[in-house]
């Protein structure tokens, strides 16, 4: 059963990739457009609001990854002298604060959903669509993160700051 839930998990993770890929593709395509088309004495009105709603989609939607995968900054100057059950409570106290900010994520995101009526100036694009990719985001990070409490998703950065011995 976890082995099936951690890989329904990396699957959606992998597509999440997937979107966040061709999302920096585009963002590619878009900018280099947007210099040619200054060169050239002209401009993309929509560019730069379309490069931000991207940016903002990219940053939320790879959170989840990076939990999974450990790529979050961790300082272990001193955590690394710790005793082991320290560092087995440091690691569950990192992994409950990632819970709380992803249930932040969904709280705030929903209220921002369901307040905001504005849209975007040059595209249109009701703002609220937005604030829904932080709703999904957070659903992600408290997923990903619930599987971390459940020993899923080891990662070589974690297993080595809790096997790291002191030298001697």
């Amino acid at each position: 059963m976890k082995d099936m839930a951690e890989n329904a998990i990396g699957k959606v993770c992998f597509v999440v990739e997937a979107i966040c890929r061709i999302a920096l593709v585009f963002m590619v395509c878009i900018v280099t457009a947007q210099v040619i088309a200054r060169a050239l004495g002209s401009n993309i009105k929509w560019c730069e609001e379309v490069m931000l709603i991207l940016l903002d989609v990219m940053m939320f939607l790879l959170l989840p990854i990076g939990i999974k995968d450990d790529l979050h900054i961790r300082i272990e100057v001193f955590a690394k002298y710790f005793p082991y059950r320290v560092k087995i409570f440091l690691v569950c106290f990192s992994n409950i604060i990632l819970a709380l900010v992803s249930i932040c994520m969904i709280r705030y995101g929903a209220h921002l959903m369901a307040s905001t009526s504005s849209k975007f100036t040059t595209t249109g694009l009701p703002r609220k669509y937005l604030y829904l990719v932080t709703v999904i985001s957070g659903v992600l990070c408290l997923v990903v993160t619930a599987g971390k409490f459940f020993g899923m998703f080891h990662t070589k950065a974690t297993d080595e700051f809790l096997a790291e011995k002191l030298a001697p």
